[in-house]
């Protein structure tokens, strides 16, 4: 079966490309859950036993029964089933779930918007080339590219890799189809801009990466004041050739961002750049450059989103001070006030919440984001590290595995999914998790080898694999990159505490806690530090911490 069907009162299932629509409206889904419901769909009628969903959806990773339980959960809210009276979706007690409402052909006009392209996609925004006349405009040109992989997120059955990969593929100065391959990328999005006083060109072009075609060109010329416009018009584009078919209104309306003046984007624009660095000199000259551009339009919402998430961060990372503490509330709360269906605000006053311990306020927040934009990486993965903070490790799990399904290129998230496995006592499931992890980090430091985050974290990660030797190399070579960058010295700390090097992880422990840097409650349902609760040193060192 691969076309499409009609179900219930209103529902139509797209079965090429995984796509579920009520009327006109897409029923956003995440990745899995889509995956089942077309295994479901497509033996209609029939038990499809549990073993037969996790070797088709999950094929090669181990997963446990709650997994599948999440997505069939996801499904009955966004079908309005009742699993006691089930209209759509029954579970075959010891066999599986079967799909038992009948299926009906959809009707040629409908048939006719179905979308030629495999159910998903992976794409790769690059940083644009710089071409105006000063070469100035660096900033300007991965805002750009940043804008479109955020709206292009919004596209159902569209993975976009992550900034962190893509603009490393422009920086490596090598090959950029070897470079995506490596990445399992499929298609590659590219472009230059030309801003010179108050014009603007910028050409944008399509690249199949597997034949290096380009099966798509064009260029646009506007005035600054129409930036705004011209990616609408560059995000709606490249998602119809992209997904192989024309977009609903919803989604055209999902690609449009805010707006704002010319010279309070310039701003914006700048502030997220360094907003990425994580530096503390890098965060503050983020707080000042969205102040400017709060400054210039009172009403911008991205722009007190980034000024919470930098406030946010500081607190975290860099010393739990009270003007953090204050600027990321009163940022995330304007933030929402100005863009309600902002995704982002909502991640935003999550992270806020979840640094003044509202726990609860917090997760509402973050599940605001995930109704919004079921494709957020952000939302997942901070909520996953809210709900660990909370002792909700089987909760971390299960956000942590969807964080990781949203963005397959992305390291940290299989790896701390596989500490709350093995916290739930899911041992094998926790080392196939931490494999993963170790993978996707090699990737990443195959494009970056300086990549702090990767070498600190995979050291983790390949020590419980049983890789000692690797796992001191990785988190050497971190130590001398980034001497006094938080996380790294943590997990450089924990790497000897699992090796029993007590004194070496008290001394690294030493010069983050003493300075008030760290989040406590992590740290006290980390099992890491177990063999250190009790030490007077250790437990003066977390008496520094908030």
């Amino acid at each position: 079966m691969d076309q499409d069907v009609r179900f219930g009162d209103s529902f139509r299932f797209d079965v090429a490309s995984a796509r579920l629509w009520s009327g006109d409206r897409e029923v956003r889904l995440t990745p899995k859950a889509a995956a089942v419901l077309k295994q479901l769909v497509t033996h209609a009628g029939n038990p499809v036993s549990k073993e037969d969903l996790f070797a088709t959806v999950w094929r090669g990773t181990i997963v446990s029964d709650d997994a599948l339980t999440s997505c069939v959960q996801e499904l009955r809210r966004a079908l309005n089933d009742d699993p006691r009276r089930p209209r759509f979706i029954e579970t075959r007690h010891r066999r599986g779930y079967g799909f038992v409402a009948p299926l009906a052909p959809a009707s040629a006009e409908e048939t006719n918007r179905r979308l030629a392209t495999p159910a998903v996609s992976t794409i790769a925004v690059l940083p644009f080339v710089d071409m105006s006349p000063a070469h100035d405009q660096e900033f300007f040109c991965e805002g750009i590219a940043e804008e479109l992989m955020t709206a292009l997120s919004q596209v159902a059955g569209l993975h976009v890799a992550a900034r962190a990969a893509s603009f490393h593929f422009r920086r490596t100065g090598g090959d950029v189809r070897e470079i995506a391959r490596h990445l399992q990328i499929t298609t590659l999005v590219d472009g230059s801009v030309r801003k010179a006083d108050e014009r603007l060109r910028v050409t944008v072009q399509l690249v199949d990466v597997a034949s290096g075609h380009q099966y798509w060109s064009e260029r646009f010329d506007r005035t600054t004041t129409d930036v705004f416009a011209m990616q609408d018009e560059i995000a709606e584009q490249v998602a119809t050739r992209v997904r192989g078919g024309l977009l609903s209104s919803e989604e055209r309306q999902r690609l449009v961002r805010p707006q704002t003046s010319a010279a309070a984007y310039d701003d914006y624009l700048r502030g997220r750049q360094c907003l990425t660095r994580m530096t503390r000199s890098d965060l503050e000259q983020s707080i000042a450059l969205f102040h400017h551009a709060i400054d210039r339009d009172p009403h911008y919402a991205p722009a007190f989103a980034g000024l919470a998430m930098a406030h946010a961060t500081l607190y975290e990372w860099f010393g739990a001070g009270d003007r953090d503490l204050i600027g990321a509330e009163r940022a995330s709360v304007r933030a929402l006030e100005c863009a309600p269906d902002l995704a982002e605000a909502h991640v935003a006053r999550g992270c806020a919440l979840a640094v003044s311990r509202e726990y609860a306020a917090a997760a509402r927040a973050f599940e605001g984001a995930i109704a919004r934009n079921p494709q957020l990486f952000d939302s997942y993965y901070y909520y996953a590290r809210t709900a660990f903070a909370t002792g909700d490790i089987a909760r971390s799990a299960e956000l942590f595995e969807r964080a990781g399904d949203v963005r397959p290129e992305d390291y940290q998230s299989p790896i701390l999914f596989g500490q709350s496995l093995k916290m739930l006592g899911r041992a094998e499931e926790a080392a196939g998790a931490v494999r993963e992890g170790i993978r996707r980090a090699e990737r990443m430091l195959a494009l970056n080898p300086t990549d702090v985050r990767a070498l600190s974290m995979g050291a983790i990660a390949l020590f419980e694999d049983g890789q000692r030797v690797r796992a001191f190399e990785w988190s050497q070579r971190a130590l001398e990159l980034h001497p006094d960058d938080t996380s790294t010295l943590i997990n450089a700390a924990c790497l000897r505490i699992r090796a029993g090097q007590r004194n070496q992880a008290l001394a690294l422990l030493e010069r983050v806690f003493a300075r008030g840097r760290g989040k406590r409650d992590w740290i006290e349902h980390d099992p890491d530090y177990e063999s250190l609760r009790g030490d007077p040193r250790f437990e003066r060192l977390l008496a520094e911490l908030k």
